[in-house]
C-alpha cells in the first residue's frame, strides 16, 4: 500500500450487468448497476473460476470486497472478496432500480478488423465471418458495424481487431472468442 493509499472495506448491492474480461477472455471483474451509478468490481483470484458464467444480467446480488482510495487522485478501485445474492428489497442503501438502459447495456459502436495480407494469412477472414454470423443470430447486426481497415502496426501479432467507441485493441483474436469480446462491449 503507498502513502497515498486509503484501505477500507465495503459492502455493496445492485444489480448484475455483465462480466468484464481480460485479454485472454477470462473473467477479471465484474458491472453493478447500484445507487452511485454503474460500478467495475475487480474479481479476486479466488472468486473468478467460482463465478463465471454463472451470473445473469439483471440478477441482484451484495458484494462484499476492499476499497482502495487514492487520496492523491480521489480514485476508488473496489476488490470482491464474496458474492452472495441479494433481494430486491433488502435493507443496504445502495439497491436502487436501474435504468432498463443500464441493464440492456446496449451501446451503437463499430467493430475495426485489419485486413491486410499478415493479418489475413493469420486469420482474419475467419474472424471477420464469425463476427457476422454472431451479429446476425444475436440481432445486433444493425446497431454494431463491422469496417475493414488498414495495418494496425502489430502485423505479427494478427489478426487485430479495434472495438469503437473506447478503442479496446485486440490481437491473435480467435473465432472462438467473438462472443466473449462482443459480452463484454455491447
Amino acid at each position: 500500500m503507498g502513502k497515498h493509499t486509503k484501505k477500507t472495506d465495503f459492502t455493496l448491492s445492485g444489480r448484475f450487468l455483465t462480466y468484464v474480461l481480460s485479454k485472454g477472455c477470462n473473467v477479471k471483474g465484474i458491472r453493478l448497476a447500484t445507487s452511485r451509478g454503474e460500478q467495475y468490481i475487480k474479481l479476486s483470484k479466488a472468486l473468478r473460476p467460482a463465478c463465471a458464467d454463472i451470473l445473469q444480467p439483471g440478477t441482484w446480488i451484495q458484494i462484499q470486497g476492499c476499497q482502495k482510495v487514492n487520496t492523491k487522485t480521489g480514485k476508488v478501485k473496489l476488490k470482491a472478496k464474496s458474492i452472495m445474492p441479494a433481494l430486491p428489497g433488502s435493507s443496504s442503501s445502495d439497491d436502487i432500480e436501474p435504468s432498463p438502459h443500464a441493464i440492456g447495456n446496449v451501446q451503437k459502436g463499430k467493430i475495426r478488423i485489419c485486413q491486410k495480407s499478415s493479418c489475413r494469412k493469420r486469420g482474419s477472414r475467419k474472424v471477420l465471418t464469425a463476427l457476422n454470423t454472431a451479429l446476425q443470430t444475436s440481432g445486433r447486426d444493425k446497431e454494431i458495424q463491422l469496417q475493414p481497415m488498414g495495418c494496425v502496426g502489430k502485423c505479427k501479432a494478427g489478426p487485430n481487431l479495434v472495438v469503437l467507441p473506447d478503442k479496446t485493441r485486440y490481437t491473435r483474436v480467435k473465432p472462438k472468442n467473438i462472443t466473449h469480446i462482443l459480452q463484454q462491449h455491447f
